[in-house]
């Protein structure tokens, strides 16, 4: 119970950073912010049992994020628990998420073409994050 409710609060915890870090990518790094502006929708990144849901909405170059579920998100990535995604979003690689879904351990919902963009904008996000002088530039 308390190693559920510590994986709980980790993955709240890497989803509220990754909201910021979205979002100062959007306002600092050019590159990043064309990106983002080449669609809008909503997308989602939760647990299966919606303990642990976070919301991002990119609308025409401009970003947000906020705790809570979506009722009808255009793409959503859905973990089997709170454990599973902390372990592949610390991996951070295509190859941890690819056999996650090949295990039933992650799912992913909904339009695709749409979840491929905002995954791709996942990865610069994380990508910026690792090498913050690189946030400012581009």
């Amino acid at each position: 119970m308390i190693k559920t409710w510590k994986d709980q609060a980790r993955l709240e915890g890497i989803l509220t950073v990754l909201g910021g870090g979205m979002r100062l990518a959007n306002l600092a790094n050019r590159s990043f912010r064309e990106k983002a502006a080449e669609r809008h929708g909503i997308a989602e990144i939760r647990t299966e049992d919606r303990c642990v849901s976070r919301r991002f909405a990119v609308s025409h170059g401009a970003l947000s994020s906020c705790r809570g579920s979506d009722p009808g998100p255009d793409f959503a990535i859905v973990y089997r628990d709170a454990a599973t995604a902390v372990r592949i979003m610390l991996q951070g690689s295509q190859a941890a998420a690819m056999q996650a879904i090949t295990e039933g351990k992650m799912r992913v919902e909904g339009d695709l073409e749409f979840g491929m963009w905002f995954t791709e904008l996942l990865q610069a996000t994380g990508d910026l994050m690792k090498k913050p002088r690189e946030m400012f530039r581009g």
